[in-house]
């Protein structure tokens, strides 16, 4: 493993957003549940044996991380957030489960070939602009072995588009989050104003990311070097078409 790299001082929405009431949201037994039968999804698509080394990134709290290491593989979590990270080094004590946990930046992982599986998942990928989503899906070929795969999970454009909705509002776990999207169709963004509300605390959060066609994220893959780029479509997991409300891109480092 390469030395960790210092992180940017420049604020993003990517570096605050994820630390405040958004926890909470993280936390709550909507999300969690589920959990395990989503890390047999990656297990079963990517082919994966018991003991093959995956990096979860960006990792959050863990939860994808704790199923899949209870599936018997060789994980490692990785995250920006510096909270989730001192939360998922405590749980996987408190589950006597040995998990590296690693604050670092997606665009700047310090691995070299060192994995079977790298795991974008839950709209994980388009934080950045155009060259910082290359850097992200380079850093991963950079942390893969050859012969490894990249997996990305995010959201469809092609079916998010024409179902695009200008507002929502909805509580989850005593969280009331009222969002307000707008599509930025020259950068292909969503450009998201939400606002999460309990109690007195209140707070404003105004945040873009990129949404991908497969013809899209196939390009963008193949410019980071990797080959034989497929698709599967959520849920039910099967084959992926326009229709499909979610992506799985799966994506091969060359052997040679």
């Amino acid at each position: 493993m390469r030395k960790s790299i210092k992180q940017s001082k420049t604020s993003n929405w990517y570096e605050t957003f994820f630390a405040g009431l958004y926890m909470q949201i993280l936390n709550s037994e909507k999300h969690e549940n589920g959990a395990i039968e989503e890390a047999k999804i990656i297990k079963k698509v990517l082919r994966l044996r018991k003991g093959k080394r995956v990096l979860d990134c960006p990792c959050g709290m863990g939860r994808i991380t704790f199923g899949l290491a209870k599936l018997g593989l060789d994980v490692t979590g990785v995250d920006l957030t510096a909270n989730y990270i001192r939360r998922a080094r405590k749980r996987a004590k408190e589950l006597d489960l040995e998990i590296p946990f690693h604050r670092c930046d997606m665009r700047e992982l310090p691995f070299s070939n060192e994995f079977d599986a790298v795991v974008n998942w839950f709209t994980s990928f388009g934080y950045f602009n155009e060259a910082g989503n290359l850097a992200a899906a380079r850093a991963a070929f950079d942390a893969l072995k050859p012969g490894g795969k990249f997996l990305i999970e995010m959201m469809n454009k092609s079916f998010i588009l024409p179902r695009f909705r200008n507002k929502s509002d909805e509580t989850v776990n005593g969280v009331r989050i009222i969002t307000f999207p707008r599509w930025d169709a020259k950068n292909s963004r969503i450009c998201n104003t939400w606002t999460f509300i309990k109690g007195k605390k209140r707070e404003t959060h105004r945040f873009s990311h990129t949404l991908y066609t497969a013809a899209e994220m196939r390009r963008l893959l193949r410019k980071a070097g990797f080959r034989d780029v497929k698709f599967l479509g959520r849920p039910s997991l099967g084959r992926f078409t326009r229709h499909s409300k979610r992506m799985i891109a799966i994506a091969t480092k060359p052997e040679d």
